[in-house]
């Protein structure tokens, strides 16, 4: 009987580094995304938990949401 961990060949490994890369990235681009997010001087408190819950609930969304459209200064 073979165990479903039992033998992972070398492209298994491959498979799991990148998940585990994958992972850590998504991870990294969330935490600048908060950390980003804590520092906008021109958020108001509710849009700024707003983002955060974003960025908490859908990480690579959220992340990706910022980048692309919350990050803009408002200029009025």
């Amino acid at each position: 009987m073979v165990s479903a961990m039992g033998n992972v060949g070398d492209n298994g490994w491959v498979g799991i580094i990148l998940a585990v890369f994958a992972g850590v990235m998504v991870l990294t681009l969330s935490l600048v995304a908060v950390v980003q997010i804590g520092r906008a001087a021109h958020l108001c408190p509710t849009v700024r938990t707003n983002w955060v819950l974003a960025v908490l609930l859908a990480p690579l969304f959220g992340a990706t949401a910022w980048f692309a459209v919350g990050n803009r200064l408002r200029l009025d």
